[in-house]
């Protein structure tokens, strides 16, 4: 299992970090349709902030997150980097932006939601 480190600028200009310590690979899902859908669906910084809460360590980092997440929800913008720890200084560095990889999940979830869609349409009109 991976863990991420999350930069988050909250719909209300709040900076929050913190940790999603479940499967944070875009491809593996999990992240993705249980954190950043949902967030990149709100508009109320109480809501994402709540959220948050119920799903990451709040106001830590870990050295060994493989991932750095950079999520402006003022903007809707996501991207995905590697993470990397420097335990001799203790400072963390982003690495190479792993942005596609997200961005490619992200678009076969639609495309997947979309024949879902049209599935349930010919349901009801059969």
């Amino acid at each position: 299992m991976t863990c991420a480190n999350l930069h988050i600028k909250l719909s209300d200009n709040v900076l929050v970090q913190c940790v999603w310590e479940s499967s944070s690979a875009p491809e593996q899902g999990s992240i993705v349709e249980k954190l950043l859908f949902p967030l990149l669906d709100m508009n109320d910084s109480q809501r994402e902030l709540g959220l948050l809460m119920d799903c990451c360590a709040m106001f830590e980092l870990r050295a060994n997150a493989e991932y750095r997440y950079i999520i402006n929800l003022r903007t809707k913008t996501v991207h995905l980097f590697e993470e990397i720890y420097d335990c001799v200084i203790d400072k963390y560095y982003t690495g190479k932006n792993l942005t596609n990889r997200l961005l490619d999940y992200m678009h076969s979830t639609d495309a997947l939601l979309d024949i879902f869609d049209e599935l349930n349409i010919k349901t009801e009109n059969q």
